[in-house]
């Protein structure tokens, strides 16, 4: 059962930690390729969250099953499970289609040969940075719930 906490924990860290970063990854930038580097960037470090993400939350599932933590109707186990579910929602119902949409808008401004970051770039690159700190917000509280557990 150990090693199986251990697993949760260490997923949870290397899972979460990188994407506490993106907000300030994702910051104002004046060229169009200075947004497209940061925006690629921040693509290939999902693979973190993606990957353990998934891993904490099997681990936490094997975990509840296993042991003897409580109902899965107390707060701290029951709200992780919604919040978790929230935030999948926030990151593919909203993130990922903000996010290749600025990709993709990005794409055309560099095609058509533009170098400065225009309105709609800053306005989809201040979405898709709003959309990470709400899911590092719903993540955190997560966090919180798992070391404080309230009853």
């Amino acid at each position: 059962m150990e090693w199986i906490v251990f697993i949760h924990v260490i997923s949870a860290v290397i899972g979460f930690g990188p994407a506490y970063a993106f907000p300030f990854i994702l910051k104002k930038e004046k060229s169009i390729v200075e947004v497209q580097r940061t925006t690629e960037l921040v693509s290939r470090l999902e693979v973190f969250p993606k990957i353990f993400g998934t891993l904490t939350l099997l681990s936490g599932l094997l975990l509840l099953w296993l042991g003897e933590y409580g109902s899965i109707i107390s707060i701290w186990i029951g709200g992780t499970l919604v919040l978790y579910l929230i935030a999948e929602v926030v990151i593919v119902g909203f993130l990922a289609p903000a996010a290749k949409r600025l990709s993709s808008h990005l794409a055309q401004l560099i095609d058509s040969g533009e170098i400065l970051v225009n309105e709609e770039s800053l306005v989809l690159l201040q979405k898709v940075r709003n959309l990470h700190i709400v899911a590092c917000a719903i993540v955190l509280i997560i966090f919180i719930f798992m070391v404080i557990k309230p009853v």
